[in-house]
């Protein structure tokens, strides 16, 4: 490829206008990526890194760009004409956008659309609507020559078997799938790019797929030559694949520099904070460390830091006096004027600065009649705390309660669940299509007890969200049982009022299980409406559920789209405990969230559990996260659990060699040697023909002729239970990699 020139942003300003506030997206960044570099930019939910991103592209709409510059290979793109900015990004500068299940069109297979992208390319100054329509009514797949170079574009980022996914919809694709796919779609655009943009390329991935992402856009970038600006809230992600770091707050950068030198010997306060609020740099289930108070909600510019009254080390002078651009060593600035804040520890920066905001102190559990203070203890004051609000806590409840305190709160044993090959309405009525279907969940049995965290993990489409909708009810088991607190309940259409209010669901995406058309305050109410609460006391309970999750009262009439991922995430949980629930239901609630405002949530959540005693599954692809919360861990595979017991031995002493694998595949502290990626060897097989033997053997690093013709049965390894044939052999202190060097050495012996 060409290589172009450097591309750099030089106190880039952009605003929004909504109705009659403006919004300050972005305040002032600057920073470049140089040619066949990758660029890490980091910082929180809202702090205007997609705003960046977008406008780079000349995509801000309906934003505005206000001031600043933006080259890329000597031309200014702030003022260049639609002409050259629609050939620039038809073939030099290429986006993969956030979020692919809301990027891709749910209407047309993914062959399609990368098609459509790449007659975009060949042609962006022409796309006559009388050719649209036409070309609208056919497959842009029947030239030979598209169908080839779509298929080459889909084995770049690594679809495996792209004859066959060519022509599957969005919705038949997994997770990691549909993020390739996006990959695909931005380089049919710009053909051989010389940037690439990539906004939050692995969010709720699991390991190994975030893993094979991050190695095939290491391979772009080795083999390609390709720039790439990485935009991420996982800093572990930056440090596995990028050169420098950029970290932006409240629309400016902050802090940017090499990424072993920022990890290792951060400078400002809030990169120092960001890094300190690491579940890997804290105790599991010890309290974590936040960000004290809150951003300043995109007001205008301040003369002086943005972050002083977050800042435990600020300074009066540092609340109206601009902040300088210190160099800490070459190529690593800090815009921090005060030597104490930039010599400090990140375990340091969790304190309360000059102004605090409300979200800085340690959250309380509330009672739901708007009550806020401590909750009432145990009588023996060995128990879990009780809220002071409980319409079920009547003499009866707690009667209940008491007799049903040696067993779990939820029970299932040996669910199963399939999903029918076809839906048609033919099949429905001739029965057919029930053999050719998906198993999403292959006899399981789990127990949930009061006051304990259950983290479920496993690969996307493992069987883990299904998993809990079976839980919540919202969906029925063919075969196997469900009880709540001893008796057997089926879908929600069957459970009384009082058990359907003992299960709080926390929904993947939030983006999509809010509704749109509803503000903040509406969606929060929908429980407490279902619940028959009166509207004075609805409205006492959204400001202080609000508060509970860190959101400012004025939120409760915004909609959705005013708000960003994290902030959508928080009012989905600010929903879920309306009415305190008993099982609590958590499908990745902390998988669009920085890491500031995970650690917030995260305590939340610990604190109500604290105070209610309530039980949690606790879904996740974050391992980290998973180790920090869980007092268990379930590993599932192809729709089975292959190991579970307590987090410190699974995820410290796995004795299943899938648990290995995944804790192989956690990006860590890299820097920038892209080598170490651990990825699985192939895709997971299909549910509707799970392998013979160990459906783990054809991708297992230490299987055995056995494990091809033997399914395994429970062992128990430890305190754990094991879907394993060497369950106990292969295991040992060095894991996985021990099992190998092992082999290594008897081959050499022999």
């Amino acid at each position: 490829m060409i290589v172009s020139g450097p591309l750099t942003v030089d106190d880039l300003r952009v605003r929004f206008q909504t109705g009659s506030e403006t919004v300050h997206a972005v305040t002032g960044a600057s920073f470049e990526v140089d040619p066949g570099e990758i660029v890490g930019l980091v910082g929180e939910s809202g702090c205007g890194k997609s705003v960046t991103a977008r406008s780079i592209v000349r995509l801000e709409a309906p934003g505005e760009i206000v001031g600043g510059s933006i080259r890329f290979d000597g031309r200014e793109l702030t003022t260049a004409d639609d002409r050259t900015l629609r050939r620039l990004r038809g073939r030099e500068l290429a986006m993969a956008f956030q979020d692919p299940s809301t990027a891709l069109n749910p209407a047309y297979p993914v062959g399609e659309q990368i098609a459509e992208a790449l007659r975009i390319r060949r042609n962006p100054d022409r796309q006559p609507f009388l050719r649209e329509l036409v070309a609208g009514s056919s497959s842009r797949l029947r030239s030979r020559t598209t169908r080839q170079r779509v298929l080459e574009l889909m084995e770049t980022v690594g679809i495996r078997q792209p004859a066959e996914r060519i022509d599957a919809y969005p919705h038949e694709f997994s997770g990691g799938m549909r993020q390739r796919a996006m990959l695909a779609l931005a380089l049919a655009l710009a053909r051989r790019p010389s940037v690439l943009i990539a906004d939050e390329p692995t969010t709720a991935l699991d390991t190994t797929t975030q893993a094979a992402i991050l190695d095939r856009l290491a391979t772009l970038n080795t083999e390609a030559g390709m720039g790439m600006l990485l935009i991420s809230h996982d800093l572990g992600v930056v440090s596995a694949l990028c050169d420098r770091i950029v970290v932006m707050y409240d629309g400016a950068v902050v802090e940017r520099g090499p990424t072993d030198e920022l990890r290792s010997n951060p400078a400002h306060p809030y990169t120092k904070a960001l890094l300190g609020s690491l579940p890997r740099r804290s105790d599991p289930q010890s309290r974590l460390p936040t960000v004290a108070g809150t951003p300043s909600d995109d007001a205008p510019p301040s003369t002086g830091c943005r972050f002083a009254d977050r800042c435990p080390f600020a300074t009066e002078n540092c609340l109206d006096t601009s902040q300088p651009a210190v160099q800490v060593t070459a190529g690593h600035t800090a815009r921090c004027g005060v030597r104490a804040a930039r010599d400090a520890s990140p375990e340091s920066m969790h304190g309360t600065g000059v102004d605090s905001r409300p979200g800085s102190e340690p959250v309380q559990a509330t009672s739901a009649d708007g009550q806020c203070g401590p909750t009432t203890p145990s009588q023996d004051g060995t128990g879990p705390a009780r809220s002071r609000f409980d319409e079920r806590a009547s003499d009866d409840a707690e009667a209940v309660t008491a007799a049903t305190a040696d067993r779990p709160l939820v029970e299932l044993e040996s669910v199963t669940k399939s999903y029918a090959g076809t839906d048609t309405l033919l099949d429905r009525i001739l029965g057919r299509g029930d053999d050719e279907g998906e198993t999403a969940v292959r006899n399981l049995s789990l127990a949930l007890w009061a006051d304990e965290t259950v983290g479920l993990v496993g690969e996307s489409g493992c069987g883990k969200s299904t998993l809990a909708r079976l839980v919540a009810g919202l969906e029925e088991p063919a075969n196997g049982t469900i009880r709540l607190r001893g008796d057997q309940v089926g879908g929600v259409d069957t459970r009384t009022d009082v058990q359907l209010a003992e299960f709080g669901v926390v929904f993947q995406h939030p983006g999509r299980s809010l509704d749109p058309k509803r503000t903040v305050g509406q969606s929060v109410a929908e429980p407490l409406i279902e619940a028959g609460w009166t509207r004075s006391r609805r409205r006492d309970r959204i400001d202080e559920l609000l508060s509970l999750v860190g959101l400012p009262s004025e939120y409760v009439d915004r909609y959705p789209r005013q708000l960003s991922g994290g902030q959508q995430q928080r009012v989905a949980i600010a929903r879920a405990l309306a009415l305190e629930p008993s099982v609590l239901i958590l499908d990745e609630p902390t998988a669009a969230l920085d890491v500031s405002t995970q650690a917030t949530v995260l305590n939340l959540l610990a604190d109500l559990q604290d105070a209610l005693g309530f039980a949690a599954l606790f879904v996740s692809h974050d391992l980290e996260v998973v180790r920090h919360v869980a007092d268990r861990v379930a590993v599932m595979y192809l729709g089975q659990l292959v190991e579970i017991g307590p987090a410190r031995q699974v995820l410290s002493r796995p004795a299943h060699p899938y648990t290995q694998s995944l804790l192989d595949a956690i990006p860590g502290d890299r820097g920038t040697d892209r080598t170490g990626i651990d990825t699985l060897a192939a895709d997971p097989p299909s549910p509707t023909s799970p392998p013979e033997g160990c459906s783990f053997h054809p991708r297992c690093p230490v299987s055995e002729a056995d494990c091809s013709r033997v399914e395994p049965t429970v062992e128990t390894v430890g305190e754990a239970r094991v879907r394993c044939l060497y369950a106990g052999e292969w295991g040992g202190e060095d894991g996985i990699d021990g099992r190998r060097a092992a082999e290594s050495e008897n081959t050499t012996t022999d």
